[in-house]
């Protein structure tokens, strides 16, 4: 049943009420209680009309709403299908990746860390993709950031635990030629001599002076990277102290 209905049948109801008591009332009296009932009736049409209109206005803006999402949905269809299937593909070659990484034991995660950086480069360059703003590549890029983290987090505690330094048994001169120069260029160690003063201060518990080291000392090879403030003031100071033990013709 409308409203128009119900309105209909209260209003019929007061008038047969009002014909019921018309017989104890003047005629004046009666004729204003018609009149006022008239009016309310009148003013509850017009409220309902308003409120009629309000509704079909807001059903119409509702519609064009659908109808500018529906267009901007095809368009966007339109604009990025060609490209939707291989970024896609580039996500699902992170998580493959990172599912492989997150697998491995901590040595074997330390030693393939140049991975987790590989892949962090992967997500930077998926995020500058205009594809990346859709919710759904957006939600998947936060969850691989994540993991990419976790991994990172993972690297800096075996570090800083010493878990992912290499061990290297000192060969002897006459067959191996080890000492410290020779072993920093060794490809499966540093494969760049100048980086031995790493050696040196990562085993100062074994090595007092760099320019002895002795056959089966087993010694840790810290991570490979630029020397530090701290290495580099230690290999000037070892290079003044020989400078000044050196005879007065000059170093042999």
């Amino acid at each position: 049943m409308t409203i128009t209905r119900i309105l209909s049948a209260v209003l019929l109801i007061a008038a047969f009420a009002v014909s019921a008591v018309a017989q104890e009332l003047t005629k004046d009296e009666w004729q204003k209680q018609i009149t006022e009932l008239t009016s309310k009736r009148n003013d509850l049409k017009n409220r309902l009309a308003a409120v009629q209109t309000e509704i079909d206005n807001l059903k119409k803006q509702d519609a064009d709403k659908a109808a500018a999402l529906k267009t901007c949905q095809d368009e966007l269809a339109a604009m990025v299908g060609a490209e939707e299937a291989p970024y896609a593909a580039s996500l699902d070659k992170i998580d493959a990746r990172l599912n492989e990484l997150s697998r491995l034991s901590n040595q074997d995660l330390y030693a393939r860390r140049g991975e987790v950086d590989s892949v962090q480069k992967w997500i930077d360059a998926a995020k500058q993709h205009r594809l990346s703003v859709l919710p759904k590549y957006a939600d998947r890029l936060k969850d691989q950031q994540s993991r990419v983290d976790a991994l990172k987090r993972t690297l800096q505690q075996i570090l800083e635990s010493g878990q992912g330094m290499q061990a290297y048994t000192v060969g002897t001169w006459a067959k191996d030629r080890d000492c410290l120069w020779n072993i920093a260029k060794k490809p499966k160690v540093y494969d760049n001599a100048f980086l031995w003063p790493k050696i040196w201060q990562g085993n100062r518990d074994q090595i007092k002076n760099p320019d002895v080291i002795h056959p089966g000392q087993n010694l840790k090879i810290p991570p490979k990277a630029a020397l530090t403030s701290q290495e580099k003031s230690a290999v000037r100071s070892y290079w003044n102290k020989k400078q000044a033990a050196a005879p007065a013709g000059g170093t042999k």
